[in-house]
Parts: C-alpha cells; sequence; structure tokens
C-alpha cells in the first residue's frame, strides 16, 4: 500500500496539469503545503485523505508504490 506521504508527492506532481480539475489542483496545492511538501500528512482531516486517496487510485492506481 502506498504510504500518504508518497500519494501527496506523487499528486503535487499533477498540479498544473490537465489532469486535475481546478478544483483539484487548489486541493492538492493545499494539501501539499499544509503538509510541509508531502512529509508530516498529519495536519490533515480524515475527509481531505479520503479525497486524496481517491485522486490517487484514480491517478496511479493503489496497486503502485
Amino acid at each position: 500500500m502506498t504510504t500518504l506521504n508518497t500519494m501527496v508527492k506523487r499528486l503535487h506532481g499533477l498540479v498544473g496539469t490537465a489532469d486535475l480539475n481546478a478544483w483539484e489542483d487548489e486541493f492538492v496545492a493545499t494539501c501539499f503545503t499544509r503538509t510541509k511538501q508531502g512529509e508530516n500528512t498529519t495536519p490533515l482531516t480524515e475527509r481531505q485523505i479520503e479525497v486524496l486517496e481517491r485522486l490517487f487510485n484514480r491517478h496511479f492506481g493503489d496497486s503502485q508504490a
């Protein structure tokens, strides 16, 4: 299973691309900033984590590390 830190970092790589809509783009960028570039994910709420997991699985699948 992919760690939340890795999910945040990989999703941040999609910021500014057509892969994310405007809301997703801002959401991922905000999460990346709040977590100090994906290093400390404790500031995220349970709901934010659910959204990140859904986005990650849509773009990368849950089987990749």
